[in-house]
């Protein structure tokens, strides 16, 4: 359950400013003030940097502090300058360049009249754009520019529209100190572009522009990136800055490629992780990393760790090498997440494909005790340092005190007690992309899923913050209590996903109590809430009376989570873009067991779902926060809290409607197409990854003729429309004719459509009601216009229609 909090909207421009201050004061005084309130980019000027000293740390110091040159300022005219899907013209003004720093020029100041063109590809970034800007396509006149870049062509291209030089000490005056600030942002990021100079595919450009109607916002150009383009706005609210992504998208020749998108610079293949860990906060870790060049040319090499670790050495070939420890700039998913960037500056390029071992010692105060010695291990953040997610081997080796009990992923291979401390080790019997560990004062109780063992764990206590509330009401709760139920519960859980998917994953699952109202899933162990460990009556003293909120913590949660070693742990999404769909389909997998048991919970949660995504905010209902496929994107100062509602409320309405739909075509009876197109994704990718395209493919190989549109055996229509849409439409009926024709009843009219996007299509099933009430099901009608009209036949005697009387789709 996310935090709510409320975020001022800075989107719009100030009234009135330019009527009192001239033109490029108001660039400057925007640019450092505005910049400087919201903290945005300050909090990167808090690097730390350790010995040996490299050359490639002096260039990071020039880069975060760079100076302008009266020598090399001038005006300028009529430059365009053209990458990919960008197209921007400086058409009148002055610029400075920064000096160059190891021979390349990295920034320049503009000050003029200037315009930006940028065409986002696809709804779902059109639909983002629109959000913020109100226009679907990046058409923007500005006054001022910041530029950073590691780019030779273009600072020549620069070059080319210079004119005379005018009043240029003054200009390096008003600028000098606002391009000081703002270049911290980008510091990291040129660093290693300027030393991963073998690689050749790398470039960046990034433009702070003070924009005519959108005001201060940033364009990237980064071809180290996946995505290499993606336009933001900071915005601050009273306590937190949010850093709103107005669109983010692959540059045009990825687009176009036949071949394989850019291979990521490194790959992490195996890590060796020794840790000691001392109640109740510190964490002490020896990690040796084996690693891979995906590119050529690779020096810097940038990684992420959790903000409370402090990296003390790094090591290759057990020599110490540089490295930088970066804060991660507030308001972005990065920060969001607990994360910081470090680097380390290699003595020389890596070889590509050629493996290298890099040792790293750090440690910090990476856990807490929520009272009660029940600990949050890892309050946010990656305990170990990672290049993306991708799936390896892990080998975990941890010492703990002996009157502890520590869990981690893995098999336990090894433990033996030694001076009052416990030397366990943990191996994975196959590569996993998440690895973690917790660990407590804890009793435990297991059960039996045919092979796997199921063990759950939990403390006498729960964490301070809720035991006092109980407390008031003379309860006094014991999580431990209830670790027999909840492993059977698991165990249930596995039995039944087991028959309808693959057989789990992993050769055990350990549950463990989490001091939060969130639970998580890794390899083979589960960090489950303490709320969930309590009784019903307990939630309710606690205030938890709401119908879905009981059936979430009591049932939901835990089966969720148990879904994740299928659908997050044994394969996982590409990219942030298919966050959704391993979040739906988990909860969705839990939603079944439920309906198995009940079907009336699935309706409330269901229900649950659709009134979250209707509600009304200021900016429109929370639905309109932005499609699925945004992932992280959907928390914005527009709406601060949609990510949970619409990633996995409207996500896990997407599966249902997938679900019910093939059901219905198949007799209404059997879903046997539906878990064979979920057996077909989970096989579909030997590397662990899977798509939303993946997903696609897999339902339209079980597509059956009833469900095909204009004649094609595909789904374009259901997920460009619905996934990468927003809209939650509403049908009626209009016109209706019933014609008795023979043995059948002839049904015509019209279904008109509201709420909807205007190319939305939709499969809307059609029931034929008879005199007693009953209903029956006589075909799909495709709703693609606002106004459709059917010809349908229906059995003799019908005497009405109605239109989903079942509630399988997400609508009004």
């Amino acid at each position: 359950m996310a935090a709510r909090n409320r975020y001022m909207n800075l989107n719009r421009k100030p009234k009135n400013c330019s009527k009192y201050v001239p033109v490029w004061k108001l660039g400057v005084y925007l640019i450092t003030k505005i910049m400087t309130v919201c903290l945005l980019l300050a909090a990167l000027g808090h690097a730390q940097s350790a010995a040996p000293q490299d050359p490639a740390l002096g260039i990071y110091r020039q880069l975060l502090n760079p100076v302008l040159s009266a020598a090399d300022v001038h005006k300028i005219r009529q430059v365009a300058i053209d990458r990919e899907d960008l197209h921007v013209v400086l058409e009148d003004g002055t610029i400075a360049f920064i000096q160059a720093v190891d021979g390349h020029i990295t920034g320049a100041v503009f000050e003029g009249e200037g315009e930006i063109l940028l065409v986002p590809p696809g709804r779902a970034e059109r639909t983002s754009l629109a959000l913020f800007t109100r226009q679907s396509v990046l058409d923007e006149h500005f006054r001022t520019a910041f530029l950073r870049f590691f780019d030779d062509k273009l600072a020549e291209e620069l070059r080319a529209g210079f004119r005379e030089p005018e009043d240029a000490q003054e200009f390096v005056n008003r600028w000098q100190e606002p391009a000081r600030t703002l270049a911290r942002s980008d510091s990291l990021v040129l660093l290693q572009s300027m030393t991963n100079a073998g690689d050749t595919s790398s470039h960046y450009f990034h433009l702070r522009l003070l924009g005519s109607t959108l005001g201060l916002f940033d364009v990237f150009f980064n071809t180290n990136t996946p995505e290499q383009f993606s336009v933001a706005q900071a915005a601050q609210s009273e306590r937190s800055i949010i850093f709103d992504v107005w669109t983010s998208f692959p540059m045009r020749s990825v687009r176009e490629a036949k071949g394989p998108s850019l291979p990521a610079p490194i790959r992490i293949s195996d890590f060796r992780l020794h840790s000691k860990v001392e109640p109740p906060t510190n964490l002490e870790v020896e990690a040796e990393l084996t690693l891979f060049a995906g590119r050529p040319g690779q020096r810097a090499l940038i990684l992420e760790l959790s903000r409370y670790l402090k990296v003390s050495e790094v090591k290759l070939d057990g020599k110490p090498v540089a490295f930088i420890q970066n804060e991660s700039v507030e308001g972005t998913e990065l920060a969001r997440h607990g994360n910081d960037l470090m680097t380390i500056i290699l003595p020389a390029a890596l070889e590509k494909g050629r493996p290298v071992k890099i040792t790293l010692k750090y440690a910090g105060a990476v856990m807490f005790d929520a009272g009660g010695e029940v600990l949050y291990v890892g309050a946010r953040g990656t305990w170990y340092p990672q290049a993306g997610a991708a799936f390896a081997n892990f080998d975990l080796t941890f010492e703990y005190p002996a009157n502890w009990t520590l869990v981690a992923t893995g098999k336990r291979v090894s433990s033996a007690t030694k001076n009052g401390q416990h030397i366990t080790r943990f191996v994975p019997d196959k590569p996993i992309a998440h690895a973690g560990f917790n660990m407590g004062k804890f009793e435990s109780e297991s059960a039996s899923a045919g092979d796997v063992i199921v063990s759950s764990y939990a403390s006498q206590n729960i964490e301070a913050s809720l035991a006092q509330r109980l407390a008031r009401a003379r309860l006094y709760p014991e999580p431990a209590k209830q670790v027999e139920r909840t492993a059977h519960q698991a165990a249930n859980a596995i039995l039944f996903l087991s028959s309808e998917l693959d057989p789990f994953p992993y050769s055990s699952l350990e549950i463990t109590q989490l001091p939060a109202l969130l639970s998580q899933s890794w390899p083979g162990l589960i960090y489950l809430s303490s709320t969930a460990f309590l009784t019903p009556g307990e939630r309710t003293a606690l205030g938890i009376k709401d119908t879905y909120l009981e059936l979430l913590f009591s049932e939901l949660m835990l089966t969720h989570e148990t879904a994740h070693q299928w659908w997050g742990d044994a394969v996982d999404w590409q990219s942030y873009r298919d966050e959704w769909m391993i979040e739906a389909l988990a909860n969705y997998s839990a939603l079944l067991m439920l309906e198995n048991e009940d079907s009336e919970k699935m309706k409330i949660v269901l229900d649950h779902y659709r009134a979250e995504l209707l509600k009304d905010t200021p900016n429109g209902i929370v639905a309109e926060a932005g499609p699925v496929t945004l992932g992280g994107r959907l928390t914005s100062s527009m709406f601060p809290v949609a990510y949970e509602t619409v990633l996995y409320g409207r996500g896990t309405w997407l599966i249902h409607m997938l679900r019910t739909t093939l059901r219905r075509a198949s007799g209404g009876k059997s879903d046997a197409l539906f878990f064979k197109a979920l057996k077909g994704l989970l096989a579909k990718s030997d590397h662990g990854k899977i798509s939303t395209r993946d997903l696609q493919e897999a339902f339209e190989q079980v597509l059956p003729p009833e469900l095909t549109y204009e004649g094609r055996k595909s789904l374009d229509w259901f997920f460009d429309s619905w996934v990468n849409g927003i809209s939650i439409p509403q049908f009626e009926v209009e016109d209706l004719h019933l014609v008795p024709a023979g043995k059948q009843v002839k049904v015509s009219g019209t279904i008109k459509e509201s709420h909807a996007a205007k190319d939305l299509v939709t499969a809307v099933p059609v029931y034929g009601k008879n005199a007693k009430g009953d209903s029956q099901f006589i075909g799909f009608v495709f709703v693609d216009e606002p106004k459709t009209e059917f010809t349908l036949n229906a059995p003799a005697g019908t005497k009405d229609i109605v239109l989903d009387p079942e509630n399988t789709i997400l609508r009004r």
